[in-house]
């Protein structure tokens, strides 16, 4: 994929466990529920994104049988490119395990959409140019997703992000999407 630039820290961590507590909230009660919860993780890991401003979507595999799934990672990454500059980055497999469980859980529930991407990977030029964006934006390492679901309600997304731990939650009414990032966990109304 031409354009994918390489950003340090993309490795698998261990923040990955904190969300498995998302389908098993008594996991640390029962055994059988940590099982579960870990067989959850063992699964391909997968997501279904769309890019409704180019008309993208990626529905793909990007970790399976403990590794990363080449093919599939390039193609989520560069659907999450910087549209502006052209170019996309390694993007966080922490961020797409939270798009993973999202995708899971909406799966679960017979609910059939795909996640729709309106900002991921930033490069510095495009993050100025953004109005409302942080300087430090975790955008800018490829540790962060702006977007909604189709049928789900804003509010329905923040606090499956906030039940989710993994990360940063911003609530953007006004402008149509959620922020979800793998930094310290916190949230904000923007």
């Amino acid at each position: 994929m031409s354009g994918l630039v390489c950003r340090e820290g993309g490795a698998p961590t261990r923040r990955t466990f904190l969300l498995a507590a998302a389908f098993a909230p008594q996991a640390f009660a029962q055994p059988q529920d940590q099982e579960q919860s870990n067989q959850f993780w063992n699964q391909p890991r997968w997501v279904w994104l769309t890019r409704p401003a180019t008309g993208e979507e990626v529905r793909t595999i990007y970790w399976a049988n403990g590794q990363l799934v080449e093919e599939g990672y390039r193609r989520i990454c560069w659907l999450l490119r910087d549209r502006q500059a052209g170019k996309g980055m390694y993007m966080s497999i922490v961020l797409l395990d939270m798009l993973y469980a999202t995708n899971s859980w909406l799966s679960w529930h017979g609910i059939q959409r795909p996640i729709e991407t309106t900002s991921g990977a930033r490069f510095q030029e495009t993050n100025d140019k953004t109005e409302g964006a942080v300087r430090n934006s975790k955008h800018l390492e490829g540790r962060a997703h702006d977007g909604r679901i189709p049928g789900v309600s804003l509010e329905s997304m923040m606090k499956f992000g906030l039940w989710l731990g993994g990360g940063g939650v911003g609530f953007y009414p006004g402008k149509n999407f959620c922020h979800w990032d793998d930094g310290r966990v916190r949230a904000w109304r923007g």
